[in-house]
């Protein structure tokens, strides 16, 4: 559904749209969490919304919505070494919502 591999039959569609690759109205979370690990976790959700240029204060905003639904309030400042692996997914489950509902 991300647009990364052509479907061998039938067709993927997002709100009525047909999906021929990857595009900013979706999210991607792998496995392997793809956090930097030099960012903190409000530094790691914002990665996608700086690449949209989305203005600093609103960035935050959203940043801080998302790690408060995945329950990492009060985990902003650490780095992903820190985290449990449990903790460094939820992370990457931010980033993706955040940028994806921006």
């Amino acid at each position: 559904m991300a647009g990364l591999i052509r479907p061998t039959s039938g067709s993927i569609y997002i709100d009525g749209k047909p999906v021929g690759g990857p595009g900013h109205d979706r999210g991607i979370v792998f496995q392997g969490y793809a956090l930097f690990p030099w960012r903190t976790v409000l530094d790691n959700v914002a990665y996608g919304l700086e690449e949209k240029g989305v203005p600093e204060q609103k960035r935050e905003e959203i940043c801080r919505e998302y790690i408060s639904l995945v329950g990492l309030s009060g985990f902003e400042d650490h780095y992903p070494y820190q985290l449990s692996g449990g903790m460094k997914q939820r992370v990457a489950i931010a980033r993706a919502l955040a940028q994806a509902c921006s």
